[in-house]
């Protein structure tokens, strides 16, 4: 059995046959879904501006690192963390799944169970809604996907489902047709700098002849002027020609291409739309742009997959509880060194933060079970208790550094005497 194979058995479980059969005999459509964005050529995902703006997306939010909170499901953080899926890592995962939710507007998540019972979930795998849909069949909802080229089914409830610019539909993101024009203009400004090239490399002069001649041999007497005077063997650069011509005159061609401020202003319709900028898709950010991006493009994603795969992993009564999975990042590496000190030190001395949280943020080691602990100073009071010992109410009296065992009574002198 292969990878994709044993993947196929793992995700729809035992009892795919009847889910089929079910599907097969009696459902209705949901419809009121348009995923893919074809109103020119090529997709979204063919333009290069566009597939640079989704690369970034997805390659930063492959950064985020599963935490589960709770029990359940505690066994299965590593897994997440690592190898979600027998063919993919944890990064993979989330870069797929990002770039599918952009491109599409939606994505699906399927568990992958551990035997026929259904019940207890061993791994993620992430669908593309293209070649999915879902039906209903007995009043319940299916997800009905391919996988390998094979037709699968799973209950709706069991899935996750991502989704983006959700407003017509109860089930859909919206399709990407604001985007439309900005696409058009796209397609239409690389074909008319292709075109504009092969353009000005294409006539360079007009040469009018003083007789009539037959259309073969104007065809000769053409090739005859360009091998004489325009080949790469004329390197003097004289053109020359006899008194069959009447005139010959160079052409200036200046062949249309879209301007500086229009091509710049469909670069920021794209950016605008997908929330980056050209320091984020060139990586020359600093900590400011970076932490902008990151707020408005990178944590509210982090919220939806972390509330899906909660809902996916959990019953009611565990989420009451408190049980959920949160894809955080942890890791600030584009803050300076000066912004990871200050944070460290102010979130370490007051129990926000252990050593091996610091570590982290610096990219160096831990040291094991000992940097797990929290440390908190201990010389912070209530400003209402100010002067009174926080353990048993009694006024604390400070001792001067000058009272020693020697003279225990340095303090009660004269200071007359």
């Amino acid at each position: 059995m292969g990878i994709v194979d044993g993947i196929r058995k793992a995700i729809v479980g035992f009892s795919e046959k009847r889910k089929m059969r079910v599907l097969s005999n009696t459902f209705s459509v949901i419809n009121g879904y348009s995923p893919v964005f074809q109103s020119f050529d090529a997709g979204i995902y063919e333009m290069d501006l566009t597939r640079s703006s989704i690369h970034a997306l997805a390659t930063h939010t492959s950064k985020l690192n599963p935490i589960i909170q709770g029990g359940g499901y505690k066994s299965l953080e590593k897994i997440l963390q690592i190898r979600p899926n027998s063919i993919m890592t944890t990064q993979q995962f989330l870069y797929r799944l990002r770039t599918i939710y952009e491109v599409e507007n939606n994505a699906y998540i399927i568990p992958i169970y551990s035997d026929e019972t259904e019940i207890k979930i061993v791994g993620l795998y992430p669908i593309s809604t293209i070649g999915s849909e879902l039906v209903k069949a007995d009043n319940k909802v299916y997800l009905k996907y391919t996988l390998g080229n094979q037709a699968k089914a799973i209950e709706y409830e069991r899935i996750g489902h991502l989704r983006k610019h959700q407003y017509t539909s109860e089930y859909f993101g919206s399709s990407h047709s604001a985007l439309n024009s900005t696409m058009e203009l796209l397609s239409t400004q690389s074909q008319g700098v292709i075109n504009g090239v092969k353009q000005s490399a294409n006539i360079r002069f007009l040469a009018q002849l003083q007789q009539i001649l037959k259309p073969e041999d104007i065809e000769i007497e053409r090739k005859r002027l360009v091998t004489n005077n325009l080949s790469v063997e004329n390197n003097g650069g004289a053109l020359i020609f006899d008194n069959k011509y009447k005139e010959i005159k160079q052409i200036d061609s200046k062949p249309w291409v879209i301007d500086d401020k229009q091509s710049e202003l469909v670069k920021k319709n794209v950016f605008n739309y997908f929330g980056v900028n050209e320091s984020i898709l060139s990586n020359s950010f600093d900590e400011n742009e970076w932490n902008a991006f990151y707020e408005g493009a990178i944590e509210s994603f982090a919220i939806q997959v972390s509330q899906v795969i909660s809902g996916m992993l959990y019953t009611d009564d565990e989420l009451k509880k408190g049980y959920k999975v949160i894809y955080e990042s942890s890791r600030l590496q584009y803050a300076s060194n000066t912004t990871k000190l200050s944070l460290v030190t102010q979130l370490f001395d007051r129990g926000f933060m252990t050593h091996n949280m610091g570590l982290e943020i610096f990219n160096l080691p831990g040291i094991g079970a000992e940097g797990d602990k929290y440390f908190i100073r201990k010389e912070y009071a209530e400003v209402i208790k100010l002067g009174d010992d926080q353990t048993d109410g009694k006024q604390v009296i400070e001792t001067p550094r000058e009272q020693t065992q020697e003279n225990p009574d340095a303090n009660n002198q004269d200071p007359k005497a």
